[in-house]
C-alpha cells in the first residue's frame, strides 16, 4: 500500500495531508463526485482492503497513522470497469472510503518507548489481563441510570461504582502484599543457625527456604528483617504503579484528540429548540473524561499507600502480642485495650495506623462524592452542557485536595518504611504458629465483604434505591460483621452476626422489591440490574486473578516442598569439604536445617479457589443442559420474523402433499439455530454474574475445618485444596498462553481483542487504571472527516461545491455504535441536529438488542427513537419471540431528551415544529439484518419498521452453498438498493436547506 500524499506534501507533515481532503483533492476527483460513502468496520476489525472489497495492492491511505486511518481505492482500481451487480462497483458520483480504527482498541504503545518487543511486550500483554476487572467496573458505571439528577432522591450510583473500583485497587494491593511480604518475606528467609562442624561451631549466616527464588536474592537473607521488609514493600509499590501505568499505554496517542470544528471554536449552535434536552452522547463534555481520570489517580494511589502503611504498622504493633495475631477473637483477647497502645514502643505504630485510616477514609470519601457526568442540562447558550463543578475536573480546590491526599498517603508510607527499616531485631515473622503477616488475612476478607454488599446495592441503582437507604444498610452490615469477627464468643458475636445478616437481608429485599416495581425493567439489560452484573463479574475475575497469583507463587516457591532444601552458604560448604578431606575415615557430615515444612497460604485466596472451582463445575453442568435443550429446539423452525406466541412444530398442521424443504432452506435453518445460541449471550452473562457473586458470598462462610473435626472432613478438605490449586494454576497457565498467542504477530497487541472493542468504547470514568477509551479519538476523528467533506470545518470551499456535498456513513456491527456517536457529536456544529446532507446505513449491528438495553440513556429508545425490545429468551427456539416491552413513564422531574436520532434522520423533522406529513417521508437511516447473524439485529424491529430491512441469508456469489452470518453485507443486493435509495434521498435536498458555511 502506498500513501497517497500530493506532490507538494511530505509523509511527515500531517497538515499537508489534511489539505488533500480540502483543496488538491478537488482537482483530482471527477466533477460529478458529490457523495462520500464512508465505511466503518466493527468488532472483527476488518482490514481496509476487505471493507472496500479490493486487494491490498488496490487501495491507498489518504490520511491517518498506524492507529486510525482512512483508505480509498487507487486510481487504477477505480478505473477498472465492473458489472453493475459487482459489489466492488461504486455508484456514479460516489466516492467510497474506509475508516480503520480497530488498532486503537487492540494495540498499545509505551510512552517514551513506542513499540517494543520481547520481554517488555510480553509483560505488557500480561498486565493488560490484570486490568480487565477495572474495565468491567467502567462498563458498570455506564449501565446505571447515567442521566440521574443530583439531589436527595439520588441513588449516588456513580459514587457506588467508583467505590467498588477503589475496593478492586485495594484488593490488588492486598494481593501483591500477600505475595511479597506474606509469602516471600515472611516464609522464604529462615532464622540464622549454628552447625557443629568437626566439634566447632559454624554459623550459618543466612538461610533461604525457597530455593526457587533467583540466586541474586540470596544476599537479601543477610539483611535484617526490617531492611528486607522495606525492599519487598517497595516491590509491592512498584507493582501497583506498574498496573496503574498499563492503562496509559493506549491513552497518550488518542484520548485527547478533538475534531477540527471544535478545535477552531466554531461550535456556535443556536439549534436547541425551546424545551429540548439533548441526549448524553450529544453533550459536548461527554467525550472529555481525561481530567477526571487524573483526579481518580490521586485518590486510588492515596488509598493504596495508606493500606500498605496501615498493614505494616498493624503487623509491627501486634506481632509480639500473644492472642492478637488472628482477627478472630481479636476483641475478646484484649487487643483493643488502650493501654496496649500507650507504651513507648507502640505509640508510633498506632499513630501510623490512625493516619493511614484517615487518609484511606478521605480517599474513599473523595471517590464516592465526585460527580463526573455532564449534569448541567444543555441550553441554547451551551447545547453541550457542562460538568458539575464538584466533579473535580475543573475545580482547583478539588484537585488540590486530591493532591494533598496522595502526598499524605505517601508521607505516612514513607514514615512507616523508615521506622521498619531501622528495626535491627532478628524476630522471625512466624511466631508461635501464628499467621506469617498479622492482619493480612483479614484485609482480603473485609474487601470481599464490602464488595458483596455494594454489589447487592448496585442491583437497585436503576430502580432508584436512594443513597439514604443503601448507604446505612451497607455500612451497618459491614460494621456488625466486623464486631462478630472480633468477638468470637458471647453476646457480641451472636448479636453481630444476627445484625449483619438482618441488614444485608433488608438491603436485598429493598433492592428486589424496588427492582420488580421498575416499570421499564423489561426493556433494560438483565431486568435493570446491569450494574450488579458487571460489578459481580469484575469482582469474580479479580478474585480469580488474585487467587491464581498467590497460589501460583506458593506452588512455584515450594516446588522442592521442604525446608531441607535450604541454601547453605558457600563458606560453610567449603569448611565441610575441607574437614572431610583431612580425615577420609571419619563419618560424612550430615546437615539438617530444620524439619520439612510447607509454605502457609493466607486465608481467603485458597477458600475462593475451592469455591470458584465448585461454582464453575455447576455452571458447566448448566451449560451442558442448555446445549441439550438447544439440540431439542432444533426441531422447531426459526421464522423469518419472530411470532408471538411462538408456534411449535408439534402444534403445526402438516400438509402431507407439501414438498420437502430444499437444501438451501435446511442450511438456512441450521444457520439460524447456530445464531440463536449467541443471541442468548445476555442471559448467559447474567448467569455467570450470579455464579461469581455466589462464589464471593461463599468465600465469606467457607473455611478450613476446625481441629476437632472428623478425620474424613480434613481429608475431603485437603483433596479440595489440592485440586483447586491445580485447577487455578492450570487456568493461569492457559491465560498466559493465550496472552502470548494473542501478541505473537503484533508486539503490543492486547489479548482477546474482541473484549477490548466492547469494553473500551465508553469513557473511562469509574476507575483510573481501566483501559482507555478509544472512542475519545474515534468519534471526533470520524466527525471531522464528515465535517471536512461537507465543508463544515471552516476551510475554504466553493459555495456551489459545498451545497452539493453529501455523506452516507456505512457502518457494520460495532461501527454502527461509533457512527451514531459521531452523528450525535455533530449536533453542536453549524448544521445542528437536523442535517439533511447526512445519511446512515447500518448492518449487523447490536444497537437495539445489546447497547440500547445495557445503556438505555446513551443508546436506548429514549435517545435513538427506536422501538424497545425485551431480552432474548433461553428456552425457546426463537429467543426474540416476546412482546415489545413498555418503557418507563416519564419522570416529571427529569426532562426527556429531544429530539431523538431517528427524528433527526427523517427526510424532514417529525418532532415539534415538523412539516405536515413529514412522518410519512422516508428516513435517512436504513439498516440491514439477517437471522443467521449471530451478533447482528434490527435497530427498530423485525417487521413494520421504517428503518430495517432483511438481507440475504445465502451468499449467491459463493461457489458452494454458503449461509451468510455476520459479514458480507455490502456484497448483498439489498445493500446496493439501500445505498442507492439513500443517495437519491440526499440528492433531493434543496440548496437552500444546506446550512451556511462556518466563519472564523
Amino acid at each position: 500500500m502506498r500513501d497517497a500524499v500530493p506532490g507538494g506534501a511530505r509523509g511527515g507533515e500531517p497538515a499537508m495531508r489534511v489539505l488533500w481532503w480540502r483543496r488538491e483533492a478537488h482537482d483530482e476527483r471527477p466533477a460529478d463526485v458529490d457523495v462520500l460513502e464512508l465505511r466503518v468496520h466493527g468488532v472483527a476489525n476488518t482490514p481496509p482492503a476487505a471493507m472496500l472489497g479490493l486487494a491490498p495492492t488496490e487501495i491507498e491511505q489518504v490520511e491517518g497513522d498506524e492507529l486510525g486511518s482512512f483508505w480509498c481505492a487507487t486510481p487504477a482500481a477505480r478505473a477498472v470497469p465492473r458489472p453493475a451487480d459487482d459489489p466492488r462497483a461504486v455508484p456514479p458520483g460516489v466516492r467510497r472510503e474506509a475508516y480503520s480504527w480497530g488498532a486503537m482498541a487492540r494495540l498499545s504503545t509505551i510512552p517514551g518507548l513506542g513499540k517494543v518487543t520481547g520481554t517488555i511486550a510480553g509483560l505488557t500483554r500480561a498486565l493488560w489481563v490484570l486490568i480487565i476487572p477495572f474495565g468491567f467496573v467502567n462498563v458498570a458505571y455506564w449501565t446505571r441510570d447515567a442521566d440521574e439528577p443530583a439531589g436527595r432522591r439520588s441513588s449516588a450510583g456513580g459514587g457506588l461504582v467508583r467505590l467498588f473500583g477503589l475496593l478492586l485497587t485495594l484488593l490488588w494491593v492486598a494481593t501483591v502484599t500477600t505475595m511479597t511480604l506474606g509469602v516471600v518475606g515472611a516464609q522464604c528467609f529462615g532464622e540464622k543457625q549454628q552447625l557443629d562442624v568437626a566439634g566447632q561451631p559454624a554459623p550459618v549466616e543466612y538461610v533461604m527456604t525457597c530455593t526457587a527464588l533467583p540466586g541474586w536474592m540470596g544476599s537479601w537473607a543477610r539483611w535484617t528483617p526490617g531492611t528486607r521488609t522495606v525492599a519487598l514493600s517497595l516491590v509491592a509499590i512498584l507493582a501497583v504503579l506498574l498496573l496503574a501505568a498499563v492503562g496509559s499505554t493506549g491513552q497518550v496517542r488518542y484520548e485527547r484528540r478533538m475534531s477540527w470544528t471544535k478545535a477552531n471554536g466554531m461550535a456556535d449552535a443556536p439549534h436547541l429548540r425551546s424545551g429540548d434536552v439533548w441526549p448524553m452522547l450529544a453533550r459536548r463534555s461527554f467525550w472529555t473524561h481525561a481530567r477526571s481520570s487524573q483526579a481518580q489517580w490521586c485518590q486510588h494511589l492515596a488509598a493504596a499507600f495508606a493500606l500498605l502503611a496501615g498493614m505494616l504498622a498493624w503487623h509491627h504493633l501486634y506481632r509480639d502480642v500473644p492472642g492478637c495475631r488472628q482477627s478472630r477473637g481479636f476483641g475478646e483477647a484484649g487487643c483493643l485495650d488502650p493501654d496496649l497502645w500507650a507504651t513507648e514502643a507502640s505509640r508510633p505504630w498506632m499513630a501510623m495506623v490512625v493516619l493511614a485510616l484517615v487518609v484511606g477514609i478521605g480517599a474513599a470519601w473523595r471517590t464516592g462524592s465526585m460527580r463526573l457526568d455532564p449534569t448541567t442540562q444543555p441550553t441554547a447558550d451551551d447545547p453541550g452542557g457542562a460538568p458539575d463543578a464538584a466533579a473535580g475536573t475543573g475545580s482547583g480546590a478539588s484537585t488540590r485536595l486530591d493532591v494533598v491526599l496522595v502526598v499524605a498517603g505517601a508521607a505516612v508510607l514513607t514514615w512507616t518504611l523508615w521506622r521498619v527499616g531501622r528495626l535491627d531485631d532478628q524476630t522471625p515473622w512466624v511466631v508461635d504458629g501464628g499467621p506469617p503477616f498479622v492482619g493480612l488475612a483479614a484485609v482480603p476478607t473485609t474487601i470481599v465483604a464490602a464488595m458483596v454488599l455494594l454489589a447487592i446495592a448496585s442491583a437497585g441503582l436503576r430502580a432508584h434505591v436512594g443513597a439514604r437507604v443503601w448507604v446505612p444498610l451497607v455500612v451497618g452490615s459491614l460494621l456488625a460483621g466486623l464486631v462478630a469477627t472480633l468477638w468470637q464468643d458471647g453476646a457480641a458475636h451472636a448479636w453481630g452476626e444476627v445484625l449483619a445478616a438482618v441488614l444485608a437481608g433488608a438491603l436485598f429485599l429493598v433492592v428486589l422489591v424496588r427492582g420488580l416495581r421498575n416499570p421499564g425493567r423489561r426493556a433494560q439489560g438483565w431486568g435493570g440490574r446491569g450494574p450488579f452484573v458487571m460489578l459481580s463479574i469484575a469482582a469474580g475475575v479479580a478474585m480469580v486473578l488474585s487467587a491464581a497469583a498467590v497460589l501460583g507463587l506458593v506452588a512455584w516457591l515450594q516446588a522442592p516442598a521442604a525446608a531441607e532444601n535450604a541454601t547453605v552458604p558457600s563458606a560453610v560448604s567449603t569448611a565441610l569439604e575441607a574437614a572431610t578431606s583431612q580425615d577420609t575415615l571419619r563419618d560424612p557430615v550430615v546437615v539438617r536445617l530444620g524439619t520439612p515444612q510447607t509454605l502457609v497460604t493466607p486465608e481467603g485466596y485458597q477458600d475462593f479457589a475451592i469455591v470458584s472451582v465448585a461454582v464453575l463445575l455447576v455452571l458447566a453442568v448448566l451449560l451442558a443442559v442448555l446445549g441439550l435443550r438447544s439440540a431439542v429446539l432444533r426441531r422447531d423452525d426459526v421464522p423469518d420474523v419472530p411470532v408471538v406466541p411462538p408456534v411449535r412444530r408439534r402444534d403445526r398442521v402438516v400438509d402431507p402433499d407439501a414438498t420437502p424443504p430444499s437444501r438451501e432452506a435446511v442450511a438456512v435453518q441450521a444457520g439460524r439455530h447456530r445464531a440463536t445460541l449467541a443471541h442468548r449471550a445476555e442471559r448467559l452473562v447474567g448467569a455467570l454474574a450470579l455464579f461469581a457473586f455466589a462464589a464471593l458470598v461463599a468465600t465469606l462462610r467457607v473455611g478450613a475445618p476446625a481441629p476437632d473435626a472428623p478425620v474424613w472432613v480434613h481429608d475431603v478438605w485437603q483433596v479440595c485444596v489440592d485440586w483447586s490449586t491445580k485447577a487455578v494454576v492450570a487456568g493461569t497457565g492457559l491465560i498466559v498462553a493465550s496472552v502470548v498467542l494473542a501478541g505473537s504477530k503484533k508486539s503490543l497487541a492486547r489479548p482477546w481483542g474482541l473484549l477490548w472493542d466492547l469494553m473500551c468504547f465508553l469513557p473511562r470514568a469509574a476507575h483510573p487504571f481501566a483501559p482507555p477509551c478509544y472512542a475519545e479519538r474515534v468519534v471526533p476523528e470520524l466527525r471531522s472527516r464528515i465535517d471536512s467533506w461537507l465543508g463544515d470545518d471552516g476551510n475554504p470551499m466553493a459555495e456551489r461545491e459545498r451545497e452539493r456535498r453529501r455523506v452516507v456513513i456505512s457502518a457494520h456491527s460495532l461501527g454502527g455504535v461509533v457512527a451514531v456517536a459521531a452523528l450525535f457529536g455533530r449536533w453542536d456544529g453549524v448544521s445542528g441536529p437536523f442535517d439533511k446532507r447526512v445519511g446512515l446505513l447500518t448492518y449487523g449491528t447490536q444497537l437495539r438488542a445489546y447497547f440500547g438495553r445495557f445503556f438505555p440513556e446513551l443508546l436506548g429508545p429514549v435517545a435513538l427513537g427506536t422501538a424497545p425490545v425485551a431480552g432474548a429468551r433461553v428456552w425457546l427456539a426463537d429467543p426474540w419471540a416476546s412482546l415489545t416491552p413498555a418503557l418507563a413513564p416519564p419522570d416529571p422531574e427529569r426532562p426527556v431528551p429531544s429530539p431523538t436520532l431517528a427524528e433527526t434522520l427523517d427526510a424532514a423533522p417529525s418532532g415539534r415544529g415538523a412539516e405536515p406529513g413529514a412522518a410519512a417521508r422516508r428516513s435517512r437511516w436504513r439498516s440491514l439484518w439477517r437471522r443467521t447473524d449471530f451478533i447482528g439485529f434490527p435497530v427498530d424491529g423485525y417487521a413494520g419498521s421504517r428503518i430495517d430491512s432483511a438481507a440475504a441469508e445465502v451468499d449467491e456469489r459463493a461457489y458452494l452453498l454458503t449461509v451468510a452470518a455476520h459479514s458480507g453485507y455490502p456484497a448483498t443486493p439489498q445493500y446496493r438498493e439501500e445505498l442507492d435509495r439513500l443517495v437519491t434521498t440526499l440528492r433531493l435536498v434543496a440548496p437552500e436547506e444546506v446550512p451556511r458555511a462556518p466563519t472564523g
